[in-house]
């Protein structure tokens, strides 16, 4: 039986978090990620390591904000406020760790549900469990968005410091913040291509649409950046509307998904919202018909294609080494 024990996170919320596998340490999180036990035990590998050459057994998936979010986007798999009737939650009582106790308690979580694999080494070997235990990657991007942590900056920081690349995934709402860090590659979030969709998706206020637009022109001069739609039957999928947002940013990579009908999003939609990998191909050679982003990768599994932009080409492969 799960023993509630946190001061920031309600106890039906927790609980929720905890039969999903999370492990969670006052505001932060850690949950092993399914395609982790893929390349394991099946020498399967998730689309970060196709598109950039991350060691996928060797990633760390984690939040230092696990249940706080201004969005309530209607795709999200995690249980949101509105899933069990509570009313949007607030981080402002949060008592936020210092980024060096973050990152122990993130590796301390991870370590911890790794170790079970020790009890298989004749399937997964001792060199692969070997690595399973000195990971080299860190996807911030688990719940909750990430800049609402005080000192993210520090953290990412501290996580380079230590060896590990960094994908930091983030609704770019907070434009300040984003203009702040700097991790190995930033993700934006832009699921809507105007007010009245935004609203309709992702479900904020109505400020918050010209913050992503800020945020936007920003992107303009970080390195490493990447826009993520995550496009939804009968929602977004006109993909020529985006067009204007995606010249706007100038990121380096655009990734086009299909929403999954998983987790707590199966309240919300149906698997007649997800689009099939084909249809996602063809709105990628859409988006290459009518700007500066090429084709360049596509992961079956995951029904996602990859984007590059011409004009700003970097290399895509970072292998797991700090940038």
């Amino acid at each position: 039986m799960t023993t509630y024990n946190n001061p920031y996170i309600p106890e039906e919320i927790y609980k929720i978090l905890r039969k999903q596998r999370y492990q969670i340490k006052d505001h932060s999180a850690v949950k092993l990620c399914g395609w982790v036990k893929k390349s394991l035990l099946e020498n399967k590998n998730c689309y970060k390591s196709k598109f950039y050459g991350i060691e996928t057994h060797r990633c760390i998936q984690c939040t230092p904000s696990v249940i706080w979010c201004q969005q309530s986007c209607i795709f999200c798999w995690r249980v949101l406020p509105s899933d069990i009737g509570t009313s949007q939650l607030s981080h402002h009582n949060v008592k936020w760790k210092e980024p060096k106790e973050v990152l122990e308690d993130i590796l301390k979580m991870h370590r911890k549900v790794v170790m079970g694999y020790k009890g298989i080494l004749d399937r997964i070997g001792k060199e692969r469990f070997k690595e399973l235990l000195d990971p080299k990657h860190v996807a911030i991007s688990l719940s909750g968005e990430p800049t609402l942590y005080p000192y993210l900056d520090e953290l990412i920081d501290l996580f380079h410091r230590r060896g590990f690349s960094t994908f930091v995934v983030s609704n770019g709402i907070l434009t300040e913040v984003i203009q702040e860090i700097k991790p190995t590659q930033l993700y934006i979030s832009v699921d809507a291509y105007d007010l009245e969709s935004y609203k309709r998706i992702c479900r904020g206020r109505e400020e918050y649409w010209q913050s992503i637009l800020d945020t936007l022109d920003t992107l303009r001069s970080k390195e490493r950046t990447c826009i993520r739609t995550t496009l939804i039957r009968d929602y977004n999928t006109n993909i020529e509307k985006f067009i204007p947002l995606y010249e706007r940013a100038d990121v380096h990579f655009i990734e086009l998904k299909s929403y999954m009908n998983v987790g707590y999003s199966r309240r919300r939609l149906t698997l007649d919202h997800m689009l099939k990998h084909e249809e996602i191909l063809e709105l990628g050679r859409r988006v290459e018909e009518l700007s500066h982003y090429k084709v360049a990768d596509d992961s079956y599994d995951s029904r996602v294609v990859l984007l590059v932009n011409e004009d700003r080409k970097v290399e895509r492969f970072i292998g797991g080494e700090n940038k």
